[in-house]
């Protein structure tokens, strides 16, 4: 039997949110927070397409510590338990039917910027220790599998809105980073969650879902001082169930789902992508940031238990964008295996959890993805 603390707002002593004594100490291994109806509607009301594409992106956690990587941990045994894996899935038959009609205009900005309606898929990128992509800067992709998967999740902090990353997964769930869940500094959830799969540059063809609910690792919540790859990132995964758009499809009617993966070995190729804003060195794109998709693929690595690394340039605004491995474009295919979680300023990689028994497991049965 697997639990989790709820949390239900929109109750006079919790309107405020969820809130902890000052980091007091989580027993379960998962705390939800539910978003009540009012809440869901007060959120679609709020997050217009101009506030969706104007929002700015939330920090990625910086580590200021070393980054050195952790040699033993190479000698500890790889899996958790068996390699487990969920397949993906498409969209529905009518799906493209219904977005075409229920957002018609952010269709027709997007076929008005396709290469041949959207299916040429050339993007640009450098050579090194990975290559970086502008996926959609230059060709509207919002009909491609496995892209119409990623999307922008925006949501509400203390000291304003904010975006991160999220990727669609099975029964009507996202996966992001726990860090744009949930804050352990004040010991307390963000609100207002949005997710828009295949976002660009203000157009959202398949609408916007609101959350229903969000879960994170009671291991994050229990989680305070100064934040450190080695020892916060294999915790900083969140799942969120989502409800349904404006035209009244699911999340996964409308796009269909990324597969995942755990405990698989630290090495894969991944394809990284989100919807970054500043680059590695915490400059600002020049170029529509946080409005494009974009992309590093890279070889993983261990950096310390349950921690890995991937080569790539871009920062905040990524966090919580998905590594898919078996990336294929233009197939119904590929399975998350990691989130993005942090990095250190000035070095060319960007850190998450790998997904295992102890993390995207826990939450999966907490929840039902």
């Amino acid at each position: 039997m697997h639990y989790s603390r709820i949390i239900t707002l929109g109750s006079s002593a919790l309107a405020a949110g969820f809130i902890l004594s000052a980091h007091a100490q989580v027993a379960d291994p998962t705390v939800t927070k539910i978003v009540s109806a009012q809440e869901q509607l007060a959120a679609a009301k709020h997050w217009t397409r101009q506030r969706i594409a104007s929002v700015p992106a939330f920090p990625m956690p910086v580590d200021r510590g070393s980054s050195t990587r952790n040699l033993e941990a190479d000698h500890q045994p790889e899996a958790m338990g068996p390699m487990g894996a969920e397949p993906a899935g498409k969209q529905d038959p009518l799906a493209i039917q219904i977005a075409r009609s229920a957002y018609w205009q952010d269709w027709a900005a997007l076929e008005a910027e396709a290469d041949i309606d959207g299916m040429d898929y050339t993007p640009m990128g450098t050579f090194g220790i990975y290559t970086s992509y502008d996926v959609n800067t230059h060709n509207a992709l919002w009909k491609i599998y496995p892209h119409i998967w990623d999307g922008k999740l925006t949501f509400t902090t203390p000291t304003g809105s904010a975006s991160c990353s999220a990727t669609a997964i099975s029964n009507n769930h996202i996966v992001t980073a726990a860090h744009c869940v949930y804050d352990t500094g004040a010991n307390q959830f963000y609100s207002n969650w949005a997710f828009t799969p295949a976002y660009r540059n203000g157009n959202a063809p398949y609408g916007t879902f609101m959350a229903t609910s969000c879960t994170v690792l009671g291991a994050w919540a229990n989680l305070s001082g100064g934040f450190s790859i080695n020892s916060w990132t294999r915790h900083d995964v969140a799942v969120c169930k989502m409800g349904n758009n404006s035209a009244g499809q699911t999340l996964n009617a409308a796009v269909g789902w990324a597969g995942r993966t755990w405990n698989a070995g630290n090495n894969q190729l991944v394809f990284n992508s989100g919807y970054p804003a500043r680059t590695y060195t915490d400059a600002t794109i020049a170029n529509g940031p946080a409005q494009y998709l974009r992309a590093c693929t890279a070889e993983s690595f261990l950096q310390t238990t349950e921690t890995l690394g991937s080569g790539c340039n871009w920062g905040r605004g990524i966090s919580g964008g998905s590594w898919m491995i078996g990336y294929k474009p233009l197939v119904v295919t590929g399975n998350v295996n990691s989130v993005n979680s942090g990095l250190f300023i000035n070095q060319q990689n960007i850190y998450g959890a790998r997904f295992n028994s102890n993390n995207i497991v826990v939450l999966c049965n907490a929840v039902g993805c």
